[in-house]
């Protein structure tokens, strides 16, 4: 009997080619669910896909060998017998006297390893195609929310119908910015700006269909931000691992032109200040694009600031518990953030606030309108999280 290896890579190419085209489709469907659906990262899914291709290549060439193997052993019938005599590089059955060759084909080596090829190709499809593909996802469904609310269309809503219609940018943006999805900036910023008008023309009466309103407002911010850091050329992320006890002493870190991301651990990172407060704020930012995600701080009672930027940068802090700091909210997206301990300062520049508690902190607001108006919401809402933004 033949050996297998050599039945389907050389003799075999008929079988050879449908297992090819099974595997490549089994292959793509197998990446694309993996990463879309379950939102597993891009290197986890290339090492499961070479995995399944050498299973189901090594399952295609048993197959074949226990299909040829089959055709082999038959036994002398009334109607003819299997031989081995050669014709060709095939085997015969015989009916009668006469020899009728089992078909065989002979393929070029350029075709015979094109299947080898193939899965090379494939298994660069998830890091070629799948962000690509959700960045497609991902713009399509921005461009269907913008023209859902737009401020012509809103007013012929139901509450009920603006509530769900907000629910769903809030999740675009949300969802996009927890896998690190990029999308098109100027579709973001369609949406944006659609969202900004139709709230301030629409003004819903319901508390619950404006809060929705606002949270989407700010989430789509926040996402506005975050996706300019994921598109900037060469932005580094930093990490800070865990380690034995996932704390970090820092005296100043700035940042300026340019964009990066802090990323902490999954236990809990936090930045503790160096009590000096000579030294401003731990991360001064100037014209540049950062991210804070699940980076504590904690400035030991010594009322340093955790971040100070200027009205040239994009700056957002996310799942974080800010602690013992003096901090200006002006111009930052802040989601998901705890402030315990800290003295609170405002003056009624831009402000974005998405999930944000205020636990036992003193404030510093201006007198103007706009600043006292958001003092009253925080004062309202006690240790609530609070959602608003500046001007709605």
């Amino acid at each position: 009997m033949t050996n297998p290896l050599y039945l389907f890579f050389w003799e075999d190419s008929e079988f050879r080619g449908r297992a090819y085209a099974i595997i490549a489709v089994a292959g793509m469907l197998y990446a694309t669910t993996r990463t879309m659906v379950f939102h597993r990262p891009e290197r986890q899914v290339a090492v499961e896909l070479f995995v399944l291709i050498l299973v189901l290549n090594s399952a295609a060439v048993a197959m074949n060998y226990l299909r040829s193997r089959e055709s082999f052993l038959l036994k002398t019938t009334d109607k003819g017998t299997v031989t081995d005599w050669p014709y060709l590089g095939g085997w015969h059955f015989l009916r009668g006297r006469k020899s009728v060759p089992l078909r065989t084909s002979r393929l070029s080596l350029n075709v015979r390893y094109g299947g080898l090829a193939a899965c090379l190709i494939l298994l660069s499809a998830p890091r070629l195609r799948i962000s690509k593909v959700q960045a497609a996802i991902v713009n399509q469904r921005l461009e269907r929310a913008a023209s859902s609310i737009e401020p012509d269309k809103a007013p012929g809503l139901t509450s009920n119908e603006l509530k769900t219609r907000f629910q769903k940018i809030a999740s675009i943006a949300s969802t996009s910015t927890q896998y690190k999805i990029s999308a098109n900036p100027d579709l973001v910023e369609k949406v944006k700006n659609s969202l900004e008008v139709t709230l301030k023309a629409v003004n819903p009466g319901r508390e619950d269909v404006r809060r929705s309103g606002v949270a989407a407002f700010v989430a789509i911010v926040a996402y506005a931000r975050f996706n300019s850091v994921l598109i900037a050329v060469n932005a580094p992320t930093v990490l800070l691992p865990h380690g034995e006890t996932g704390n970090y002493m820092l005296s100043q870190v700035p940042l300026k032109d340019g964009a990066v991301w802090w990323q902490g651990s999954a236990q809990g990172s936090a930045i503790f200040a160096i009590p000096d407060q000579s030294l401003g704020a731990v991360f001064p930012i100037s014209h540049s694009s950062v991210v804070f995600n699940a980076v504590n701080f904690d400035a030991f009672g010594m009322r340093r600031a955790f971040v100070e930027t200027d009205n040239e940068s994009q700056v957002v802090i996310m799942n974080a518990t800010i602690e013992g700091a003096t901090q200006k909210l002006d111009a930052i997206v802040w989601f998901n953030v705890k402030f315990k301990d800290s003295q609170i300062i405002y003056a009624g520049e831009p402000l974005y606030l998405g999930d944000v508690t205020f636990e036992n902190c003193q404030f510093q607001f201006g007198s103007d309108t706009e600043s006292q108006k958001v003092l009253a919401q925080i004062q309202t809402a006690g240790n609530q999280p609070v959602t608003l933004v500046s001007g709605l």
